[in-house]
């Protein structure tokens, strides 16, 4: 049996670019694609399953350069890391602090390094983001303290509110935090034997938690501009919560 890694190790890559984007009478969507080399027809027929069908991945590159707020938010963060790293002595320089985070970043994501000036065009919107939720989830898990409002500078909302239910942390102020169930288990009803991967969570500091009750979900919504989540089984697991 063919296993996903090996069909990408025999996959032929092949540069293109979409000229081209329409739907059809069914609702499906059709891209025209221009290649920069062609494929023989006699490759074409080789890549061909049982049943004769032809088929591909197509992966999109982010061609959106970093944004000047993406840089403000990452600068943001860094300072918020120097002045945590300081501990009374002189401070951690910014600059060195980027670069050492930066290393971090890569080797993680095992990637080439990158710039944040929007001349060297080596980090794109996407990379910009994914490194702006890795501050966040650095600065939660060594409890450094941010002097920007949170959810200012959340980038992904889904993996933020899970990384909050998962380190406990207010999603709104960033305070020690619990569990709040946005949508209502119901009276009567065990928390311990329920499947909590059928309902949206959210953590909340006390404050806030009892925000929620006293306006409403909706308007708490609104006002905070965030809502529950609902995590699959190991999201849910790694959350250790009893109920």
């Amino acid at each position: 049996m063919m296993t996903s890694r090996s069909k990408v190790a025999r996959a032929r890559n092949i540069y293109s670019e979409v000229t081209a984007n329409q739907f059809n009478a069914e609702g499906e969507q059709l891209l025209t694609i221009k290649l920069d080399k062609q494929i023989p027809k006699y490759m074409l027929e080789r890549y061909l399953n049982e049943n004769g069908v032809l088929s591909g991945e197509f992966t999109l590159f982010d061609n959106r350069i970093i944004t000047a707020a993406q840089r403000r938010k990452i600068y943001a963060l860094l300072k918020d890391i120097v002045n945590d790293s300081g501990n009374g002595e002189d401070p951690y320089d910014v600059q060195s602090m980027k670069e050492d985070m930066k290393v971090i970043f890569c080797e993680r994501e095992e990637i080439e390094m990158f710039s944040l000036s929007e001349y060297s065009k080596t980090c794109t919107v996407t990379l910009a983001s994914k490194f702006i939720t890795f501050l966040l989830d650095f600065c939660m898990e060594y409890n450094v303290g941010i002097t920007v409002h949170p959810l200012s500078l959340v980038e992904d909302i889904k993996h933020y509110l899970i990384k909050c239910l998962h380190e406990r942390y207010c999603a709104i102020c960033w305070e020690k935090g619990e569990v709040h169930h946005v949508d209502t288990v119901g009276s009567g009803r065990d928390r311990k034997h329920i499947d909590h991967t059928k309902h949206e969570l959210m953590c909340l500091c006390r404050k806030h938690h009892q925000e929620s009750h006293t306006i409403g979900q909706i308007t708490f919504a609104k006002k905070h501009h965030v809502v529950g989540v609902v995590m699959n089984e190991e999201q849910f697991k790694k959350m250790k919560y009893k109920g």
